[in-house]
């Protein structure tokens, strides 16, 4: 555990120091800071295949996001072999060490009245929550028929693990309320709530002490804030900020993670 929150540390700096990519720049997080042409392609990828020319992982980091990946969804035979789309939307995300384009995903926050981090991950409406239909792609609510196994701690397997309903633990506020993250509510593990005041000690990382509102009062701003449920594998010391792929610059073919599958609704 010591290893690995040392390793957070170092690319924490690394990344702050450099600032967002120059003209387009791409470089990759798992290799610290490496260009993505300097990133093998030769080993053989079993979960996130998705990037076959280019790629900003090795099989090893592969190995790492599938087992974490799974340890997630480990909720049964019966329900490992239901259909669920949404799954194939979560392993998007878990996959984002992979891609070459991950850099272009992690800059200044656009809300910086919202998020206090210097940098946030940017994920796209598309894949996050679409306002028309009111349906979150990632949703723990699609989640909420078999449930979700909560880790104690991605790096420390003494930390006993928690089964867990997603709606319950991730249940979205209201416009207006303040959204907080409790270390001592929970009977086994933290807890999201929302308070008509503020949250004082128990504001989450990254986030000011201020009412949420659009898609930072959604369950799934709290699913991917969450280093223990959606936020990719290798980003937790980063806030994940939602917003709308359309405000992308003019000539960026992307300014934020998305899932090719998911088609942008107005």
């Amino acid at each position: 555990m010591a290893n690995t929150i040392q390793w957070l540390f170092i690319y924490c700096v690394i990344v702050a120091s450099q600032g967002p990519p120059n003209n387009g720049e791409r470089t990759c997080s798992v290799t610290l800071g490496g260009p993505v042409s300097q990133t093998s392609t030769a080993g053989t990828m079993s979960f996130c295949t998705a990037f076959p020319q280019e790629r900003c992982c090795l099989p090893v980091h592969d190995e790492y996001v599938k087992s974490t990946f799974y340890a997630l969804l480990d909720s049964g035979y019966i329900c490992a072999s239901a259909t669920n789309t949404a799954i194939a939307h979560l392993q998007t995300m878990f996959c984002l060490a992979c891609d070459p384009s991950m850099s272009l995903y992690l800059t200044p926050p656009r809300n910086t009245t919202f998020f206090s981090a210097p940098q946030t991950l940017k994920v796209c409406r598309a894949l996050a929550i679409s306002f028309k239909q009111h349906i979150d792609a990632v949703s723990p609510y699609y989640f909420s028929d078999c449930g979700l196994t909560y880790a104690g701690d991605r790096n420390n397997l003494c930390i006993p693990k928690t089964a867990i309903s997603p709606n319950m633990v991730f249940p979205g506020c209201s416009e207006g309320q303040n959204i907080c993250y409790s270390t001592t509510q929970g009977y086994y593990s933290p807890i999201w709530y929302c308070s008509s005041s503020p949250c004082g000690p128990d504001t989450p990382f990254g986030l000011n002490d201020i009412p949420c509102s659009g898609p930072t009062c959604t369950p799934a701003f709290q699913f991917l804030n969450d280093n223990r449920a959606a936020k990719p594998p290798f980003f937790e010391p980063f806030a994940v900020e939602i917003i709308d792929e359309s405000t992308c610059a003019p000539g960026e073919s992307s300014c934020c993670m998305t899932d090719s599958s998911i088609v942008p609704t107005s």
